[in-house]
């Protein structure tokens, strides 16, 4: 049954954290665990939170369940679709669906997990691929102009692809919705890394040859 109580219920335990039942009600706008419990339990029926007995004080206590298949479920609930952006910036979201992006050089960890939680769209692609390797074997006609300008950085053809990637859906967003905070900053500063990465990397081809043309 559709209900407002059960967004403000799911902003809550957004945090991940424990929280007793009448914490929960209290939060939402009541005194009284009896007013929420039908929707209390319909979350745990669903599989969206686990609920026990409070070690330290009478009553249940209850936690969102933050398992890959558990959060999309909840991401992706008609009800919830106002709290994605409060989802996607929960302190133990990224862990889940970046965590296989964790081995990329540098900062590009820390770049998609801001991309991430600034696009909806973004994270969406990203959440259909278990590595950087399959997002590679993916969208490797976009390094198309790279190759043909012959550049073999890696770290440089990951930031380009990333930064393909979270442009295109910049773009979606804007037209469907879906954008966090701070996307243009991240447009920007994604850019001028690119920038500095290419600079760095055609500086020493530069410098050889200003060395062969003076025998």
């Amino acid at each position: 049954m559709k209900s407002p109580v059960k967004p403000r219920l799911m902003r809550i335990l957004l945090d991940g954290e424990l929280h007793s039942e009448i914490d929960l009600a209290t939060g939402v706008g009541f005194t009284k665990v009896a007013t929420i419990r039908k929707w209390i339990e319909s979350f745990q029926t669903t599989g969206f939170i686990e609920r026990s007995r409070s070690e330290s004080a009478t009553g249940y206590v209850c936690r969102i369940i933050t398992t890959k298949e558990t959060v999309l479920k909840i991401y992706n609930h008609p009800e919830f679709r106002a709290l994605r952006p409060d989802i996607r910036n929960a302190p133990w979201f990224c862990s889940v669906f970046t965590q296989p992006f964790n081995g990329l050089p540098e900062d590009m960890p820390l770049l998609i997990d801001a991309m991430v939680r600034a696009s909806h769209t973004f994270f969406e692609t990203i959440s259909l691929y278990d590595t950087p390797e399959k997002i590679r074997e993916t969208y490797h006609p976009a390094l198309v102009v790279n190759q043909l300008s012959g550049i073999s950085d890696p770290v440089f053809n990951d930031l380009c692809l990333y930064y393909q990637i979270f442009l295109h859906a910049v773009i979606r967003d804007i037209k469907y919705g879906g954008l966090g905070e701070g996307f243009a900053k991240l447009l920007n500063s994604s850019q001028k890394t690119l920038e500095r990465r290419y600079a760095d990397y055609i500086a020493p081809m530069k410098k050889k040859a200003r060395s062969g043309s003076h025998p």
